[in-house]
């Protein structure tokens, strides 16, 4: 048996809303401490880690573990269809092997979605020894972004004892965002050495479609290894994390 109730529809909209745009299908795991979900896209840049614990509902009952398989084009459709003032409401029918969706405000709505038969498994956390981390308000990363997709497909982060940068290149063009120490949009900087690393912009971009413009987000980096960002979501009770692999320069 699942049922799971929230009074707002945005965390699973805006999680989904991002997370589709790196993986077609997930594998979510209800138990009764909350909801999980960790998954590589399918080329292997991105991680994915979803987590919700059984506080951010206002009603939760499960069971037993349950595993359902989605297909996240098809949740992320339903959910599109969300109003700002809908409940959410999430049940298991385990007679006909779907999922209903139900969407309470000035009427009643409800969809349903068939599950997929996927593997269980999920991918180890990667152990990376990260050497730098800031706290960034959202909104400063998607203008960076912004910026940086002008001149080209790629950014590099930086992290000094000055500050944190965001710099992009590209035929001859190039942008830059500076975030010195003090900056009240840096919120924190815990620095063991400076490093550098390039990704890609619309992964980042993509990733970060499920923030909040005015809450921090976390970055992790370290000289050429994978960025960890790390987003606080439904009040702090559950947590979406990506990992994407680095871009390396070609001499």
């Amino acid at each position: 048996m699942l049922t799971a109730r929230m009074a707002d529809t945005r965390v699973w909209k805006t999680c989904v809303g991002a997370i589709v745009n790196l993986l077609e299908e997930a594998h979510f795991k209800f138990t009764p401490e909350g909801v999980s979900m960790r998954a590589m896209d399918p080329s292997h840049v991105a991680l994915v880690d979803f987590r919700l614990s059984s506080g951010a509902f206002e009603e939760y009952r499960v069971s037993k573990p349950l595993g359902l398989g989605l297909s996240l084009v098809e949740l992320d459709r339903v959910l599109s269809r969300a109003k700002s003032e809908d409940a959410l409401l999430l049940e298991y029918e385990g007679e006909k092997n779907r999922l209903l969706i139900t969407f309470k405000g000035t009427s009643s709505r409800r969809f349903s979605l068939p599950l997929l038969d996927l593997r269980e498994s999920e991918p180890p956390e990667p152990k990376l020894q990260f050497t730098a981390l800031v706290e960034v308000l959202a909104e400063v990363l998607q203008d960076g972004l912004r910026d940086s997709e002008t001149v080209g497909e790629n950014v590099r982060f930086e992290v000094g004892e000055e500050g944190f940068f965001m710099r992009a290149e590209g035929d001859g063009k190039s942008s830059e965002l500076k975030l010195e120490k003090g900056s009240p949009a840096l919120l924190k900087l815990k620095l063991e050495r400076p490093c550098s690393s390039m990704f890609n912009v619309k992964y980042l971009s993509d990733m970060l479609k499920a923030a909040d413009p005015k809450e921090p987000v976390a970055v992790s980096l370290g000289q050429d290894l994978p960025l960890r960002l790390d987003l606080r979501i439904a009040g702090g009770k559950g947590s979406l994390s990506f990992i994407l692999a680095p871009r390396i320069e070609s001499y």
